[in-house]
């Protein structure tokens, strides 16, 4: 395998001039640059990419910490931010950190030693205490009282969420979420704000006829067998709004294998509006993130906080998506 110095010695320079072609550091003299550029493609040769980053102290990787990249969302969500880093010069490093604090830990570990440039999190962990607001991190639609957080605008798509369903004159509503933040523990992120607005604009319509549903995360990211058995027992309504399209999912398959017909029956909405059929042979409705807007102002944020640049919190809108199920 060809070395730094096969490159040298066939360019007629030192290594102290490949290095500063390689690392684009230093003066070098056009014709001395060409000359070098075509020894690497000639004779194959590829940068240790750890050894420069050593010498640079930095790695050109951010990581994304996250519970359960399997989540359809999310694995949207994570192709484009791989997308708009890389345009950028930079690697993402997928950590599925199962909700576990330990292994969030030592993910910051690593950028505390510099074997990753920033850290992009989305966990509902109680880490905060961990977390120095000097490191280049950006947390996604959880809240931390000195780091920066992306999200969409879960309020207004609880409120999206309520006047669509409202619209088709239901007699019993149901939201079902897995809120392991707001009122059932001392976390908070934006996505409790999708049951918030979903009730509040119940309340202002003077619709008095719903019921709320929450159950904390578990070991699994959803429960299934959990979540089929609460359908099970309520099977009387004609209204459901869903947290995540995926928990719509479970409903809606739970709803038809006990006789109930969505939408004839039953309407129901999601959140995320991912781009799936699910399995379902239908598209659920739902209220869609701006996904690649998400991954835009997530990928700029990161990197601004790498350079040291102020970040302020962002929020980006969102729409409801009509499907088959309402």
């Amino acid at each position: 395998m060809a070395n730094i110095k096969d490159v040298a010695n066939k360019a007629g320079v030192g290594i102290a001039t490949v290095s500063r072609v390689i690392n684009n550091s230093g003066y070098v003299k056009k014709e001395t640059r060409d000359k070098i550029e075509k020894v690497i493609k000639d004779i194959g040769y590829v940068p240790n990419e750890i050894a420069r980053s050593m010498t640079k102290q930095q790695t050109n990787i951010i990581a994304f910490i996250l519970p359960n990249s399997s989540h359809i969302f999310f694995s949207e969500l994570l192709y484009h931010v791989e997308n708009e880093l890389y345009e950028h010069g930079y690697k993402l490093m997928v950590c599925n950190s199962a909700s576990n604090l330990d292994k969030e830990l030592d993910y910051i570990s690593m950028l505390n030693k510099n074997r990753v440039d920033g850290i992009i999190f989305l966990t509902s962990s109680d880490i905060e205490k961990y977390l120095n607001p000097s490191l280049p991190i950006i947390s996604f639609d959880r809240h931390f009282k000195t780091i920066p957080f992306v999200a969409s605008d879960n309020y207004h798509g609880g409120r999206l969420a309520a006047e669509v369903l409202l619209h088709t004159n239901p007699k019993r509503m149901l939201f079902i979420g897995d809120d392991a933040q707001g009122e059932l523990s001392s976390i908070t992120t934006e996505v409790s704000k999708r049951r918030i607005g979903f009730s509040d604009y119940l309340k202002e319509k003077g619709f008095k006829n719903l019921k709320i549903i929450e159950y904390p995360q578990g070991s699994e990211y959803i429960p299934e067998k959990f979540i089929r058995e609460l359908i099970q027992d309520n099977l009387d309504f004609d209204a459901i709004f869903a947290i995540s399209d995926i928990l719509a999912h479970i409903v809606i398959e739970t709803l038809e294998k006990n006789g109930r017909r969505v939408p004839e029956d039953v309407k129901v909405i999601g959140y995320d509006g991912v781009n799936s059929y699910l399995n379902l042979g239908k598209q659920i409705s739902s209220i869609k993130q701006p996904v690649k807007s998400l991954a835009k102002v997530i990928s700029d944020s990161i990197l601004k906080r790498i350079q040291g640049d102020p970040v302020e919190s962002t929020i980006l809108p969102v729409i409801y998506k009509s499907g088959d199920t309402v």
